[in-house]
């Protein structure tokens, strides 16, 4: 999806060679007050509030083209309509960011006992959402939490299912992605649960078909090679 948000992006921009920009969290969560990091001045995202009322994405109700949110997802996932300005509210779910220390534990998941190690570190069977691989460390379900843990120290509008109402979603999830290429130029490009295992995994395994934007082709074999696409000034 990301990738398909920077065509759309170069092809209104008529700029074939721009890139979305990642934020790198983990620098900004080492700070005493994440808070006043450069990333929530007017001049880049905005800061907090209900609504946001600095930077390029702050409620002006007289403007009718200003930003709003049109769409939000209420507890229960279903989305609703609606017609407001965007919120946040930093360290409402979590105390602070997560910061190099935390990405550096997630990089160094010990192996499992059995096994291809490589393959263990990423994921172990029973593939639940609590493993204590890799994926586990990065979505923020185990160990310091990295994804889920940015999630809640925004709040507000990055907290429910709508996440991505607030346009930082696409910076942070450019960043997962590049933490994501860390680890395969690391381990390789190696991914599991395998097509062996039982079809009450359907949607996880590498070869299982994905609910695209990008078409019916889409499956995670073939999201663990973006380099035609795009590259990144630093891969940790």
């Amino acid at each position: 999806m990301l990738n398909l948000l920077e065509a759309h992006l170069q092809r209104v921009l008529d700029d074939a060679g721009f890139g979305l920009p990642y934020w790198d969290w983990s620098i900004d969560g080492s700070l005493p007050a994440p808070e006043t990091a450069l990333i929530w001045k007017p001049d880049f995202m905005g800061g907090t509030g209900d609504p946001v009322a600095d930077g390029p994405f702050a409620f002006k109700p007289s403007d009718p083209n200003g930003f709003r949110v049109r769409l939000e997802a209420p507890p229960g996932v279903n989305l609703r309509q609606t017609n407001r300005g965007l919120r946040r509210k930093f360290r409402s779910g979590s105390p602070t960011l997560p910061n190099a220390l935390d990405v550096g534990a997630a990089f160094n998941t010990q192996p499992a006992p059995l096994g291809d190690p490589d393959l263990a570190t990423y994921d172990f069977a029973p593939w639940l959402h609590n493993s204590r691989g890799f994926r586990g460390r990065l979505e923020g379900f185990t160990g310091t939490g990295l994804h889920n843990q940015v999630h809640r120290w925004i709040g507000g509008d990055m907290a429910p299912a709508s996440s991505p109402n607030d346009p930082v979603f696409f910076l942070h999830h450019a960043n997962v992605d590049r933490l994501w290429e860390g680890w395969m130029n690391r381990h390789g490009r190696t991914y599991v649960p395998a097509m062996s295992e039982s079809a009450e995994l359907l949607g996880h395994r590498i070869d299982d078909p994905l609910i695209s934007p990008l078409g019916e082709g889409a499956t995670p074999r073939k999201t663990l090679d973006n380099t035609a696409l795009f590259t990144y000034d630093v891969v940790p």
